[in-house]
């Protein structure tokens, strides 16, 4: 897969531990790595990580991120890890990181942290953010569960007022985040709003005689989120950020490619390249979110940077910004008598180059004659003779697809740009599809992403055009989705892809009934920002350790959703 980076670490890598604090739940924080205990740069450490942190040693939440070593300066290690966690994973072992550089820093950096040391606490777990999820509460050594049939609005905004997440804008009493573990703890809370802690509402009572809960989740108006939108990958397009329950668009006054930087490095989409994307792309809609910004570059989040108060701005949706991140590919053939025949090139890093024609075979053809929807490969030309010689990098060689990929992002290759090839062998190809005339996707001209490799992406079985079973046809054939690690990202993906709004559900088990045929795209791992599912890295081929028992379905917010609407044959899901 291109582009995936594995880290691997012991069992027992990344386990947390404060010093030479008050307590067990305050000092100085040290990070386990192999056989060693290191420091942690407050450069790259913020209140995200530090809950990740309170969480995990069991001491509530983070009240306090002191820096400049406020409990005593370390003498081991430097650690040489970035993490970015969103706040609600369970262990710091689960938050993405990346190496800096660890010149950077001194121990008179070293981050010291105080964490609430309640005997009770609450965080969100499963959503987007900390500030998003399901109402998990601690108590007595434990992660335990909230269950409340009636929970609501006012219940809700107390927990986003004492996660400092804002107000609440939608309270859920039905498994939007799934069903979480442990004993039920709270049953039945009734909150007048105002109370600064859940434990300060009147009928607060824990309960560990409960066994079973409907699991109520809340979204609070500081989640965040950031996409590229209408760019044709998840690395280009207009800059939208979600806030307050509503995805805006930022504004280009003073933006810079500082700023653009920012965005890619928060998207794990590469740096952002000169090269911008145009007009054509077209305007955002609702609010415009943010003006004016002043990034560093340090910062890990776009919100981070400075900038005027949300939704201040003298602007118009004219003005949105557009970037385009190293990581945005794209797939042309040039130089042939139609779209569907020609020199293959690769657009990476801001550039088109070329692919060598040294290991190509019909099974890496056919895939990049389906990803231009040019019906199946004609023949291969492994010379120059009839396209001519490209020019600029030659990014791709080696390529190992199996056919079975919708895209050639998905097949294994050498790393970009990195060959023992030359010109005079970059390869082209003819595919059978010369009669088709849609235009040419130009990253100079037009937008692209406006289709997806010619298939059609159905939701079967549902009660509504926006809930049901996910499938691709194709070549008059339906194929399924596996459910494996099949999560709201990745069923975000497809509401988007379907003009159905964003995801409620993302539900496993062949919920919408049993499909036939193939069964595709095991293991998915959507970020949430892609155009299309096919665009998500995933185990591209077919998978026997996949049957139809475990068909992914969605239930989306469409125009059409209604909240009476039900799965089939699923059990335990309550709207």
């Amino acid at each position: 897969m291109i582009g995936v980076i594995m880290n691997c670490f012991y069992s027992d890598d990344r386990l947390p531990r404060l010093i030479s604090g008050d307590s067990q739940c305050s000092g100085r924080l040290e990070i386990r790595f192999g056989r060693t205990w290191r420091t942690v740069c407050d450069m790259h450490w913020d209140w995200n990580d530090a809950s990740v942190v309170c969480h995990q040693l069991q001491c509530g939440v983070a009240v306090s991120l002191g820096k400049v070593a406020y409990f005593g300066e370390g003498t081991g290690l430097l650690g040489s890890d970035k993490f970015e966690c969103k706040g609600n994973e369970t262990r710091l072992a689960d938050c993405p990181s990346s190496p800096v550089n660890q010149n950077d820093c001194t121990h008179m950096n070293d981050v010291s942290l105080s964490c609430s040391n309640e005997s009770w606490s609450l965080r969100l777990t499963n959503g987007g953010s900390r500030c998003d999820g399901r109402v998990d509460i601690y108590s007595n050594g434990r992660w335990g569960r909230v269950q409340d049939s009636l929970w609501d609005i006012s219940d809700a905004n107390v927990v986003c007022r004492q996660l400092e997440c804002g107000v609440a804008i939608a309270a859920y009493n039905f498994s939007k985040y799934g069903e979480g573990e442990g004993p039920v703890w709270l049953n039945d809370v009734q909150c007048g709003g105002n109370e600064l802690h859940l434990r300060n509402c009147s009928s607060f009572a824990l309960n560990p005689s409960l066994n079973e809960s409907i699991g109520v989740g809340v979204l609070c108006s500081e989640h965040m989120q950031l996409r590229l939108s209408d760019g044709g990958s998840q690395c280009a397009g207009r800059v939208e950020v979600y806030y307050k329950g509503t995805w805006g668009s930022v504004c280009d006054d003073t933006w810079d490619l500082t700023d653009a930087d920012v965005v890619c490095k928060q998207l794990h989409c590469g740096k952002a390249v000169h090269a911008t994307l145009p007009s054509s792309c077209g305007s955002g809609s609702g609010p415009v979110w943010l003006e004016g910004l002043n990034c560093s570059g340090e910062e890990s989040n776009l919100w981070q940077c400075p900038s005027p108060y949300w939704g201040s701005h003298d602007c118009s949706h004219k003005e949105d910004v557009k970037i385009m991140c190293s990581e945005h590919n794209e797939l042309r053939l040039v130089n042939g008598m139609h779209r569907c025949e020609g020199r293959i090139e690769v657009f990476y890093n801001g550039t088109w180059g070329t692919v060598c024609s040294d290991a190509l075979d019909p099974h890496d053809a056919e895939v990049i004659c389906k990803q231009l929807q040019c019906g199946p490969l004609d023949h291969i030309k492994y010379s120059t003779l009839s396209f001519g010689e490209g020019s600029g990098p030659i990014w791709l060689d080696e390529i190992e697809c199996n056919s079975q990929e919708w895209t050639i992002w998905q097949c294994q290759t050498d790393p970009w740009g990195q060959h023992n090839c030359y010109h005079r062998k970059d390869a082209g190809v003819v595919c059978s599809g010369g009669n088709i005339t849609k235009g040419q996707p130009d990253s100079e001209k037009d937008c692209v992403g406006e289709s997806d490799s010619g298939v059609i992406w159905l939701l079967v079985g549902g009660n509504t055009s926006c809930s049901g079973r996910v499938e691709i046809f194709s070549k008059n054939t339906s194929s399924t989705v596996c459910d494996d690690s099949w999560d709201m990202a990745d069923a975000n993906v497809v509401c988007r892809q379907k003009d159905c709004g964003s995801a409620l559900l993302a539900i496993g088990g062949a919920a919408f009934g049993q499909g036939e045929g193939d069964i595709w795209f095991d293991e998915l791992r959507c970020t949430g920002s892609e155009s299309f599912l096919s665009d998500c890295p995933s185990s591209a081929s077919l998978h026997p350790d996949c049957d139809h028992k475990e068909d992914a379905s969605v239930i989306c917010s469409g125009p059409e959703f209604s909240l009476t609407a039900s799965p089939s044959t699923a059990t335990g899901w309550d709207y």
